[in-house]
């Protein structure tokens, strides 16, 4: 697949920030669990980890899909090819 060259320079920061708050998560549980804090507390930082992970793959996605599809296409590969492959990639976000 082809990859955009030129990508927004705050689509990059949008992400990245986005990575050090799930980073920032995933340490904050690992402390809760050296600590013995309640499942309870720590399931509760476990979806909030799920749903920054969710966020990030959303827009990731909405970047494949405004950018690698139209470039693939218009470098002319098989549209089909591109269109099938895109689904298969992103119904995997559902999984």
């Amino acid at each position: 697949m082809v990859h955009v060259k030129e990508v927004d320079p705050e689509e990059i920061k949008q992400v990245l920030t986005r990575l050090k708050t799930i980073r920032g998560h995933i340490s904050g549980v690992e402390r809760m669990i050296e600590e013995e804090k309640t499942c309870e507390d720590i399931l509760l930082q476990l979806v909030a980890i799920r749903s920054a992970v969710h966020k990030v793959s959303v827009l990731v996605a909405q970047r494949y899909a405004n950018g690698c599809l139209i470039e693939a296409i218009e470098q002319g590969e098989d549209r089909q090819e591109v269109l099938n492959k895109a689904i298969e990639t992103l119904m995997k976000l559902n999984q």
